[in-house]
């Protein structure tokens, strides 16, 4: 059986919609805030620029060891829209698959940030957390990415 859950974040951010926009697609930018925790990196090295259609291979991991193998595929770039599909690979295994959409609406002030995500596990419901804590700890480094 694939356990499911479905997370939302919502943020105000400073910045203005293209520059949170290069922030979600920019490889440079993701390796900086896109980190499941404080203690990982994420390697996106040698990759074509996201665009719909195209599938982005980096790692993901300890620093020492970034053994997850993330599969990227990119669904939509719109000013006010992307989405991607993301599978998380462990020893050539699928265990988790995410799609994620991040909604940007400009502001006086600058844009205000939903993010859904879909997440399903193929490992069972005691990854689904563990996905949880990953996508708010990149949430939250977006958002102090851009600040």
């Amino acid at each position: 059986m694939t356990d499911t859950k479905t997370l939302t974040f919502t943020r105000s951010l400073s910045a203005d919609p293209a520059r949170v926009a290069e922030a979600v697609t920019s490889a440079e930018a993701r390796m900086t805030w896109g980190t499941p925790d404080a203690e990982m990196v994420v390697l996106i090295e040698g990759q074509p620029d996201p665009a719909p259609g195209v599938r982005e291979v980096s790692t993901c991991g300890p620093r020492d060891n970034p053994y997850v193998t993330v599969r990227t595929d990119w669904v939509e770039i719109t000013p006010t829209r992307i989405s991607y599909a993301e599978t998380l690979e462990a020893e050539g295994d699928a265990f988790a698959t995410s799609m994620a959409i991040f909604e940007l609406t400009a502001t006086g002030k600058g844009t205000d940030m939903a993010v859904t995500v879909f997440v399903a596990s193929f490992v069972g419901a005691e990854a689904l957390p563990e996905v949880e804590s990953g996508w708010s700890h990149a949430v939250d480094g977006l958002t102090r990415y851009l600040s």
